[in-house]
């Protein structure tokens, strides 16, 4: 079973850890057109059972849940990578669940199966995948030819005012860098989020709006996306 390499509705992000990135992908998934990277969830919605207000309150209920026990777990979401196959070896080595890095950081990963990445792309959704690790962003990059992608900024002074996933220090990574838009010549259509933003509910949104309307996402709802932020920021700092 062949991925479509060519599909053109893949979401990238490259951020370095605790600077965001699966909140951002979570607000570009609360509408029709876009799944939540969980097998579970993705099933749901292609079952026509997981309505934008039920993807909303899976978020809010997750988001509580982890400021209570005090163990931020990105929604259950980890972090998503393509999954493996005969000609993306990539990723071949990997297994579901935990990985070493390799100067022995530990990460957590979930690898989506190869059939229900295809059924996102035959019922024509929008799909997410996160990277911390320049290597394997640009790996993506060649393989997703056609995909969308952002590329955060000012991750590490935000991830400083966190007390909630604030996570590891990143310096133990090895081949984690601050991968910058001239590091690498991108033909695709690209998006720089200054992490700077989250500190305004206000500016967050409206970025988040220009998101939606550049990749083509409809049904952005500035109502939904305000109360997730609200909860998101008052998780992370308490």
């Amino acid at each position: 079973m062949q991925l479509n390499f060519d599909y053109d509705k893949v979401i990238l992000t490259k951020y370095l850890t605790g600077g965001g990135g699966i909140f951002l992908q979570s607000c570009l998934g609360l509408n029709d057109d876009a799944v939540f990277m969980r097998e579970d969830l993705v099933r749901m919605q292609l079952n026509n059972k997981l309505s934008i207000e039920k993807k909303l309150k899976y978020l809010l209920l997750a988001t509580k849940q982890q400021s209570e026990k005090k163990i931020w777990d990105d929604w259950g979401f980890k972090y998503y990578f393509p999954p493996p196959e005969e000609n993306y070896t990539l990723l071949k080595k990997y297994k579901l669940g935990s990985i070493l890095t390799s100067r022995g950081a530990r990460i957590h990963i979930n690898i989506m199966k190869l059939e229900e990445i295809r059924n996102c792309i035959d019922n024509n959704k929008f799909l997410f995948f996160a990277f911390h690790e320049d290597h394997m962003f640009i790996s993506a990059l060649h393989r997703w030819k056609n995909s969308k992608v952002i590329i955060f900024k000012n991750e590490q002074k935000f991830s400083s005012t966190r007390v909630l996933g604030k996570y590891f220090n990143i310096d133990s990574f090895s081949s984690v860098t601050k991968f910058r838009f001239d590091q690498f010549k991108l033909n695709n259509l690209s998006y720089e989020w200054d992490c700077d933003w989250y500190y305004s509910r206000d500016k967050t949104v409206s970025e988040i709006e220009k998101l939606y309307d550049s990749f083509g996402l409809s049904g952005f709802n500035s109502e939904i996306i305000s109360e997730f932020y609200d909860a998101w920021t008052n998780a992370i700092k308490s």
